[in-house]
């Protein structure tokens, strides 16, 4: 009788419904842009469940998990305290205890639990309504940031050595005040003459003395001039005597030559 008793107790045990759970997913690329999106592919198995709620995380450690997921009315979340904003699956859209879709993914690189680029790990969630959760197993993923452009740094030349500017050679300028022109006094030679005989015929000497007379008697001027102001006709005078003097030898040249 004993024996009896346990086994309808064994054959509620072996009806009982059994909650299995399978989340997995995909991604194209090991890395991606913290600026960027990216989609992955969503794999759920799940048997008897309700509505869930979807959400992707990035974390280093522990729990610090960072991250936006875009849910159904295109909002992009991060962490929720109302589990039923993330991205919703019906339940009458598991069939056969499988859904599968896209969740689009991207970084949110202005909270505290980013630290920058480099390696994270990267898992999803599902959500119930009353804010229990599964996890998929995780996977490594590199956030990238910006490439710095590299600074060309200009090469130090030496500055060129100054070339000296020859000076202008000052040229010689003729004074402009002209002095006075010197002209050089005529300087008269005369034959020595060995006079032996003093006498002179009267006809010669009256005609010398003649010539002489008029040359040294000056023509007087018709316009007056004042002696204050004129200077004394020095070359005038000069070129006069030197007349008479040539006149004088002519006349003793010819007297001696012909006696």
């Amino acid at each position: 009788m004993k024996g009896w008793g346990i086994v309808p107790l064994l054959f509620l045990i072996s009806v009982t419904p059994v909650l299995a759970l399978t989340l997995t997913f995909s991604h194209p690329s090991s890395t991606i842009d913290e600026d960027s999106e990216f989609a992955i592919d969503i794999q759920l198995s799940c048997q008897n469940c309700g509505d869930s709620y979807l959400r992707g995380v990035f974390y280093s450690s522990g729990t610090n998990y960072f991250g936006l997921t875009q849910n159904n009315a295109g909002e992009w979340l991060s962490t929720s305290s109302d589990k039923t904003r993330y991205f919703k699956v019906g339940e009458s859209e598991i069939i056969d205890s499988s859904w599968s879709g896209r969740l689009n993914i991207k970084p949110d690189i202005s909270d505290s639990a980013y630290l920058g680029p480099g390696i994270y790990f990267f898992k999803v969630g599902r959500y119930t309504s009353s804010g229990s959760v599964t996890w998929s197993e995780p996977a490594t993923l590199a956030i990238s940031g910006p490439t710095a452009t590299p600074t060309r740094v200009p090469t130090s030349r030496p500055a060129p050595s100054p070339t000296a500017t020859p000076r202008p050679t000052p040229s010689t300028k003729p004074s402009s005040t002209a002095g006075p022109t010197l002209i050089a006094e005529p300087t008269l030679y005369f034959p020595s003459l060995i006079i032996t005989d003093y006498s002179l015929p009267d006809g010669i000497l009256g005609a010398a003395t003649a010539a002489a007379a008029d040359i040294a008697t000056p023509t007087p001027s018709l316009s007056p001039v004042n002696s204050a102001d004129t200077p004394p006709p020095w070359p005038a005078m000069l070129l006069v005597a030197a007349g008479l003097a040539g006149i004088l030898g002519s006349f003793t040249w010819l007297f001696f030559r012909h006696p």
